[in-house]
C-alpha cells in the first residue's frame, strides 16, 4: 500500500504539471484575445507571428499533454489540424519580419514589446501582443543561422531580458542556457568581445565547470587584452544589466540620394540609344548597380525625398479634373489626379464602387496561389523572394452573374484609359499581407525576356500600360507604391487606381516607369492589375509626330481632358 501511495503521489504531481501546463497556455493566448475585431487584430505582424507560431509549435505539442478522455477536444483537434500553420509558413513570417526591420529601420525590442507599427505611424493605437521568450528565440536562432550576428545579438539580448523580468525561465533550464549561449556567441561575431564575456562570465555563474564556457572565456580574455593595447579606455555599460544597450542590427539611413535625373534616352534629351543600350539598362547591367536599387527602395518606403530643384520644376504641373469624353463617362465622371507629369502617372479616384471591390475580392479568394516571376536564365515561373504575394487570374469564362461585374469593370477601364481591352491580359488580383513586396521591376518586356519565354510579340506586343486598382481598404502601414527613378510615392486609397505608360510612344520602354511595391507592415493590402498590350492602340495611342517625346500634352475634348 505504502508504495501504491507513493505511485499515486507521483501521478496526482504530474497531472497538477500537465494541467498547469495546459492553464499557463490558455491564459497566455486569452491574453492576447483582448480586440473585438478579429481581422484588425490578426491584421498586425506581431499578432500574426504569434497565431502561427502558436499553431506550428505549441498546439501541436499540446496534443500530447491532452487526455484522450476527452474526446470533443481531441475530435475539435483532429478536425482543425490540416488547416494549421506549418513550420514553413513559420519560416516566412520571420523573414517577412525581418524585412520590415531592414525596410522600415524597426529594432527587434519594438517588436517584443508588440509595438513596431509606433515609430512608423507615430500612433500607439495598433499595438499588438509582445512576443514571448519561445518566439523571440525562434528570431534568435534564425538570425543565427543566416550568420546575421547583430540581428542575432539583439534578438537575443530580448529573449534574455524577458527571462529575467518574468523569472519564465530559470537559469536551470534548457532554454535559459540556450538563449545566453546564443547571445554569447553572436556577440561575439559581431565584434562585441566584452559583452560577450559578461554573458559569459553570467553563464559560468550557473555551470562553472562547463568546458566550452571556460574555453570560451579564456580566448575573449586574451583578445579584450589584445586590444586594449589599441584603443582608449571609455566607459563601459553592461550587457546584462541593461536591456536598452544598441545591437546596431538595423544600421543607419541608406546612403543613396533620391532625385529625378533625366536619363540618355527618347523622350528625356532627344538622344536615340540603340537596342542593346536600352536592354542593358533595364537589365542592370550599366546604369543603376542592383545595390543602389535597393537602397533606392528601401529609403522610398521609409521616407518621402527632399523636393530637388528637378523634381520642383515638375510640381507645378500637377493637376485634378474630370474626365466625361465618353457616354459612361457622362453619366459617371472620372476623376483625374495628375500625380506626376513625365512620365505621366495618374490617379483615378473612387474608380470602382465598395460593392465591386468586395465582389472581386471574394471571387478571386478561393484562387489565391503564391505569386510566379519569370526567370530570366530559362524562362520557368518560380517563386522570388523579391516578389511576396498571392495572385489570382480572374478569367471570362465566368457564370453570367459573375462575368457582368468582371465586364463593367474591363468598360471603366477603356473609358480611364482610352486603350481597347481586346488585346490586354486578364485582370491579376493580388493579396499582399505582412511583409509583401514586390521590389523595384519594370512591367513591360524585354526582348531578352520575349526570347526566352518564347512568347510571338507580333500576336499582342509588350505591355503598352499599366493600370493598378487599389480594391478595398487600403493596409494601416507601409504597402506604399513607388517609382525610383522619379521620387514618386503613392499610398493606397481605397479603390482607387493608378495608371502610367510603360512605352514611349516609338515604342521603345520608359525607362523611369521602374515601380516597386513596399512591404505592408500592418493590415494587408489588395491589388488589381490590367496590363494593356500595344497591338490594337494604333487609334486609341497614335504615335506622335515628335518619336521621341515621351507623352503627348493632355488634350482637351468638348471642354474637358483626355489622357
Amino acid at each position: 500500500e505504502d508504495h501504491l501511495v507513493t505511485l499515486l503521489g507521483e501521478y496526482l504531481e504530474s497531472e497538477r504539471v500537465r494541467l498547469n501546463t495546459l492553464e499557463t497556455f490558455r491564459q497566455y493566448v486569452l491574453s492576447g484575445k483582448s480586440y473585438t475585431d478579429p481581422e484588425r487584430y490578426i491584421s498586425y505582424p506581431t499578432n500574426q507571428f504569434n497565431v502561427i507560431h502558436r499553431f506550428a509549435a505549441d498546439w501541436n505539442n499540446l496534443k500530447g499533454w491532452m487526455d484522450s478522455r476527452n474526446q470533443d477536444m481531441v475530435s475539435a483537434y483532429d478536425s482543425y489540424e490540416s488547416h494549421f500553420p506549418n513550420q514553413d509558413d513559420v519560416k516566412g513570417a520571420i523573414r517577412a519580419i525581418h524585412r520590415l526591420q531592414d525596410i522600415y529601420k524597426i529594432k527587434a525590442s519594438q517588436f517584443a514589446r508588440g509595438d513596431p507599427v509606433e515609430q512608423e505611424s507615430g500612433t500607439s493605437e495598433l499595438l499588438g501582443q509582445p512576443f514571448n521568450v519561445k518566439a523571440l528565440y525562434v528570431f534568435t536562432k534564425n538570425a543565427y543561422e543566416n550568420q546575421d550576428w547583430n540581428k542575432c545579438s539583439a534578438w537575443a539580448q530580448q529573449a534574455f531580458h524577458l527571462m529575467q523580468d518574468t523569472g519564465e525561465y530559470l537559469p536551470d533550464h534548457s532554454m535559459w542556457f540556450d538563449v545566453a549561449d546564443h547571445f554569447s556567441f553572436c556577440l561575439y561575431k559581431a565584434g562585441n568581445v566584452e559583452e560577450a564575456m559578461e554573458i559569459t562570465d553570467t553563464m559560468l555563474l550557473h555551470y562553472p565547470t562547463h568546458e566550452r564556457l571556460l574555453s570560451n572565456k579564456a580566448y575573449f580574455q586574451e583578445t579584450i587584452q589584445a586590444s586594449l593595447k589599441e584603443r582608449p579606455a571609455f566607459e563601459k555599460r553592461s550587457v546584462v544589466t541593461d536591456p536598452t544597450l544598441d545591437m546596431h542590427e538595423i544600421g543607419g539611413p541608406e546612403d543613396v540620394e533620391i532625385t529625378f535625373v533625366p536619363k540618355k534616352y527618347p523622350g528625356a534629351d532627344q538622344v536615340v540609344l540603340d537596342e542593346k543600350t536600352i536592354e542593358d539598362e533595364i537589365e542592370d547591367k550599366k546604369y543603376v548597380g542592383w545595390s543602389t536599387r535597393v537602397k533606392k527602395y528601401r529609403k522610398l518606403c521609409k521616407e518621402a525625398p527632399p523636393l530637388s530643384p528637378q523634381m520642383a520644376q515638375q510640381v507645378h504641373q500637377l493637376q485634378c479634373y474630370i474626365k466625361q469624353d465618353t457616354p459612361r463617362s457622362i453619366l459617371q465622371p472620372i476623376k483625374v489626379e495628375v500625380a506626376w507629369p513625365s512620365p505621366r502617372i495618374l490617379i483615378f479616384h473612387d474608380f470602382m464602387s465598395d460593392e465591386e471591390a468586395d465582389f472581386l475580392m471574394s471571387l478571386a479568394l478561393p484562387m489565391l496561389n503564391r505569386a510566379t516571376v519569370h526567370n530570366k536564365e530559362t524562362g520557368k515561373l518560380e517563386n522570388a523572394e523579391y516578389r511576396v504575394s498571392k495572385t489570382a487570374w480572374l478569367d471570362m469564362d465566368l457564370p453570367a452573374d459573375k462575368n457582368k461585374v468582371v465586364r463593367r469593370v474591363n468598360r471603366r477601364m477603356e473609358d480611364a484609359t482610352e486603350l481597347s481591352h481586346d488585346y490586354a491580359e486578364l485582370q491579376q488580383v493580388n493579396n499582399y499581407g505582412m511583409g509583401g513586396q514586390y521590389e523595384p521591376h519594370y512591367d513591360m518586356k524585354t526582348l531578352h525576356d520575349i526570347r526566352v519565354q518564347k512568347q510571338a510579340p507580333q500576336e499582342q506586343g509588350n505591355r503598352v500600360a499599366t493600370l493598378l486598382v487599389y480594391i478595398g481598404e487600403p493596409p494601416a502601414a507601409g504597402g506604399a507604391t513607388i517609382f525610383t527613378d522619379t521620387g514618386v510615392r503613392l499610398f493606397p486609397q481605397k479603390n482607387s487606381a493608378v495608371f502610367w505608360y510603360n512605352l514611349l510612344p516609338n515604342g521603345n520602354p520608359d525607362l523611369l516607369t521602374r515601380h516597386a511595391g513596399c512591404p505592408v507592415l500592418a493590415g494587408t493590402k489588395w491589388v488589381m492589375n490590367k496590363w494593356f498590350h500595344v497591338n490594337d492602340q494604333v487609334f486609341t495611342r497614335p504615335c506622335d509626330l515628335d518619336e521621341n517625346r515621351r507623352e503627348k500634352p493632355a488634350k482637351l475634348y468638348n471642354g474637358q481632358y483626355t489622357v
